[in-house]
């Protein structure tokens, strides 16, 4: 994962919010209990810790199997985030609260979308860093970027526009530090008309009903012959994500 290109706020935000999301989350032990095999459930920190036992059964081992994965995985992130806070020497405010943008494209509605969701079968033999099989080898570099960011993502999920109307963008991820969901479009033949002439049928409609360009549609271009280096795709959509972040933050300072 690398978070080298997002911005002090950005870090500081999802730092918290990671220390946040594993305050909250129940941790899942096997041991023993009066003679037998049991689940230790524990709660909270300090003085505030609390543990549960469960007798063992194969459910509640599987719960507790998947929970581990997910505290291990929640705890791996946040290191990585306070060893950043660390290397750049940021101070986090005592005051430091969370902003949340008013948008109808919010987390909410990104969890709520369904990837791989217009019907269309893909078999190209490329497959992105999240295992999703996608058109073409401009749209698997996009897909490797977002998931070398850290960031959750979904591939072609399906947006009901008006009329009932249905769009699938490439790429969809959340920001739930200012809880907002974006999209990502890669437009690889800019070198073609038609292809051109297509798309930009596609991104009238997207703007039509509230979608616009770097407020919540990224748009990467290519060509027949050329795509955007691993390293630029990055930076195009941490810069992306910074500015979202910094502006929502300084509307409210």
């Amino acid at each position: 994962m690398d978070i080298s290109m997002f911005c002090d706020t950005s870090i500081i935000a999802e730092f918290i919010r990671l220390k946040g999301v594993l305050a909250g989350m129940p941790r899942y032990k096997v041991g023993i209990h009066n003679g037998k095999k049991a689940i230790h459930i524990y709660t909270g920190y300090g003085e505030e810790l609390s543990r549960h036992v469960t007798h063992f059964g194969s459910k509640n081992y599987a719960e507790a199997q998947k929970n581990l994965e997910l505290y291990e995985e929640y705890l791996y992130r946040m290191k990585i985030f306070d060893t950043e806070i660390k290397r750049r020497n940021l101070t986090i405010p005592d005051d430091f609260k969370y902003i949340r943008e008013p948008s109808v494209f919010n987390v909410k509605a990104w969890e709520s979308f369904e990837a791989c969701a217009n019907g269309l079968e893909v078999q190209t033999g490329y497959v992105d860093g999240y295992g999703f099989n996608v058109r073409s080898r401009g749209e698997m570099m996009v897909g490797n970027a977002l998931k070398e960011l850290g960031l959750e993502a979904k591939y072609e999920p399906t947006l009901i526009l008006k009329g009932g109307r249905k769009r699938s963008p490439d790429y969809s991820f959340p920001v739930r530090i200012i809880d907002r969901c974006f999209f990502v479009e890669f437009m690889g033949m800019t070198d073609d008309g038609e292809y051109v002439d297509n798309n930009h049928v596609k991104i009238d409609e997207y703007m039509r009903n509230g979608i616009f360009i770097n407020r919540d549609l990224i748009i990467i271009c290519g060509t027949k012959n050329w795509i955007p280096s691993h390293e630029s795709l990055k930076r195009r959509i941490a810069y992306f994500i910074n500015d979202a972040v910094l502006s929502a933050y300084e509307r409210k300072m």
